[in-house]
């Protein structure tokens, strides 16, 4: 049984060199073949037929199956012909290979209109024709597909003599990547070969090997077609012969002006000629630097025993490996009170501790970067909590700081004040465009107990939407950023979800395109610490589908007083006594049920997932997510007011009273506030078993419908 067996193929400019290999090898793994070439000189000039007919021969002649078709990829007509072609010999299309292409070398100012034009035509639009046509075919399909375009050495490093070329080379990896985004939503993969072997139009370039030849790249290009290669898009494999690569672009980390303490608002053109050296530097991957990083990482170890409370450590025993990223692995043993440094690796660790890298190791040491902002931030991590925690009690690395060569830092007053740093009031965070997804849907319904047919029914009528709450997992990441970020200066540690009030504008569909952005919008002082508000909204193509208001309080943090005083909470926002209760719905809460929505939200804060961390931080065990119970509100009110339609429920807003433990059951009571211009609003609350309030002032509006 071939890797291909079934598949329908097209590929253009496969009469010879490399699509005739392709061809040859794909029709051998049991593909059925479209062979396209218009039989044109190395310069495109000419048209014969007996290039394509030839290959289809040969394919033939091995007992596959194969037409032939002569169409120009340059032409809109002749691109759509190939794809046609398929469908009627063989019912369908499954992968494209764009091969074909001409030369017209010459220098920049030596090079006519027509020759770039000429080019451009039959490597960039013929990609771009034979593209489209195909992945319209494969979208009324649904089926998926698989697109292999051939871009060049020349398009991506650049190559003397060939402008035209080089263009359009560089152009088809820019189409390969973009409509490898597009096309992800149909199943439909899109990637790139940058080839070098001995063809027609390399037989008279030297520095091209006899021994590269085209059959050493199609096993490249068959794989790339296969289901094999399902999760393989929008990416350029180089292929020298039979040396195969990817290329891959790096972006240097560059200045910020900000980082230079210039007092300057705007670069300067003198300053960036200054630094454009170090504009274009490239991460250091060794030498000089990583030598001295990793010393001063191996010193701080050696040194770290000496700085045990031993008062504290009692009968402790362990075996810490320590590993830090690009430096090394490191190895602590505690036992007796004493501890003892041993050098590298060890295989009979109780429990390991990462840091990502000697820098974040060498802040921590110097007071520059705080624990629970690296913990919070994922710059440290352990496979054993208990560990972890143990590490920062007992050890004091700003006394091991000591032996890089003299005390540790001191944070300045003015560079870490206390409190929450209100020059951060007005900065914007940006989240990557991701697609949403039907399978995380699905997961996030479920992990909140909620089996609603327009949530996990993939097979309904109109196709299933996003529960509303779902808008917090995409904005997570973003909220990651703002809150970890170092200039905010929050104390993570202290820091305790208080208030969620979310909007949603329309429901989230499978494959909608989606970026999220946050922003720091307010900081109040409170008389026990102080309330941050992140204010989150989603796009999708432009359009605002979702909002969503935060609000943090950090314990102790500021002066706690000076900023705007309490608001009296308006009377809509508490339980009157004589309310009508119109829905009441209870809910169980399993034992798993954190770890289920920790998975299904990817919030893996450990108070939530791992028991050590919940008892240290003073909790009787692992906590629910407080978003997981506003979901089971959410469930409460569109399942008992919106007659199971999400699309009715434009607002959810409450406060986070009180922790919910695993085996606890919530329950939700709605009322209605008032009803106004098709708006309704409602009033709600969570109890659990002991009648104790966990969710309050609760706001709900709905609207009559969608």
């Amino acid at each position: 049984m071939g890797l291909l067996d079934g598949k329908v193929v097209a590929i253009t400019g496969a009469g010879g060199g490399l699509g005739r290999a392709h061809a040859l090898l794909m029709a051998q793994e049991g593909a059925k073949i479209v062979v396209n070439d218009l039989g044109g000189a190395v310069d495109g000039e000419g048209e014969s037929s007996k290039f394509a007919d030839k290959v289809v021969a040969e394919i033939k002649e091995a007992g596959g199956e194969a037409v032939a078709n002569y169409a120009s990829v340059a032409d809109a007509a002749g691109a759509q012909s190939i794809i046609d072609d398929a469908v009627e010999a063989f019912g369908r299309i499954d992968i494209v290979v764009n091969n074909a292409g001409i030369l017209r070398d010459k220098t920049l100012v030596k090079m006519t209109e027509e020759m770039w034009d000429a080019v451009i035509a039959v490597h960039l639009k013929g990609t771009y024709l034979v593209t489209q046509a195909a992945v319209r075919q494969m979208m009324k399909q649904e089926s998926g597909g698989r697109i292999i375009n051939t871009s060049s050495l020349a398009g991506l490093l650049g190559n003397f003599g060939q402008t035209n070329y080089a263009a359009a080379k560089a152009g088809i990896a820019g189409i390969t990547r973009t409509v490898a985004m597009e096309g992800q939503r149909f199943g439909i993969t899109v990637n790139a070969i940058a080839p070098v072997a001995k063809t027609r139009m390399t037989e008279d370039i030297d520095a091209v090997p006899e021994q590269m030849e085209p059959a050493d790249i199609a096993p490249l290009v068959a794989w790339l077609a296969s289901d094999e290669a399902a999760d393989v898009t929008g990416r350029i494999f180089g292929a020298h012969g039979s040396h195969y690569f990817e290329y891959k672009m790096q972006r240097t980390p560059g200045i910020d002006l900000a980082s230079l303490d210039s007092g300057e608002e705007r670069w300067t053109p003198a300053k960036v000629g200054e630094r454009i050296d170090e504009i274009g530097a490239l991460p250091q991957a060794g030498g000089e630097a990583d030598s001295e990083a990793a010393a001063q990482v191996r010193a701080l170890f050696e040194a770290l025993p000496q700085t045990l409370r031993a008062d504290k450590a009692g009968s402790w025993k362990a075996t810490i490996q320590f590993e830090v990223e690009g430096t090394g692995t490191y190895t602590i043993d505690v036992a007796d009170g004493q501890a003892s440094f041993q050098g590298g690796p060890s295989d009979d660790r109780d429990g390991k501790v990462t840091f990502d890298s000697a820098d974040t190791l060498l802040a921590l040491a110097s007071g520059k970067l705080k624990p629970e902002q690296a913990f919070m931030g994922g710059k440290i991590g352990s496979d054993n909590m208990d560990i972890l925690m143990k590490f920062g009690k007992l050890f004091d690395l700003a006394k091991a700081a000591s032996a890089l060569g003299g005390p540790a830092e001191e944070a300045d007053a003015d560079e870490a004040p206390e409190g929450l740093n209100r020059d951060m009031l007005g900065t914007k965070f940006k989240g990557a465009a991701r697609f949403v997804k039907a399978p995380e849907m699905v997961a996030y319904a479920e992990a909140t107990e909620d089996p609603n047919p327009h949530y996990v029914d993939v097979e309904r009528e109109g196709g299933i939407v996003a529960p509303p709450l779902f808008s917090q997992k995409l904005f997570h990441e973003v909220m990651g950023e703002a809150i970890t970020d170092e200039a905010l200066n929050a104390d993570l540690l202290r820091l305790v979800h208080g208030e969620q009030d979310m909007r949603f504008h329309r429901p989230l569909e499978p494959w909608d395109l989606v970026a999220a952005r946050a922003e720091i919008a307010e900081i109040e002082d409170k008389s026990s610490g102080q309330l941050l508000t992140i204010r989150q909204w989603l796009v999708c193509e432009g359009e605002l589908v979702a909002e969503s208001t935060s609000g943090l309080f950090i314990r102790g943090s500021g002066s706690g007083g000076g900023g705007k005083k309490k608001k009296k909470a308006p009377a809509d926002e508490i339980a009157p006594e004589d309310r009508e209760i119109v829905v009441e719905d209870s809910q169980f809460v399993a034992v798993d049920q954190p770890l289920r929505y920790a998975e299904a939200s990817g919030d893996h804060n450990p108070i939530h997932t791992d028991p050590k961390v919940a008892e240290s931080a003073g909790l009787p065990s692992v906590i629910l997510h407080g978003m997981c119970t506003m979901a089971f509100a959410q469930k409460a009110i569109v399942n008992g007011v919106c007659d199971g339609d999400p699309r009715r429920l434009k607002r959810l807003r409450v406060r986070f009273s009180k922790p919910v433990l695993p085996e606890q059951t919530v329950t939700t009571r709605v009322w209605k506030l008032d009803s106004e211009q098709g708006v309704t609003t409602l009033g709600f609350e969570a109890v659990n078993d002991d009648g104790q309030t966990v969710l309050s002032r609760g706001l709900a509006e709905v609207v009559e419908s969608a």
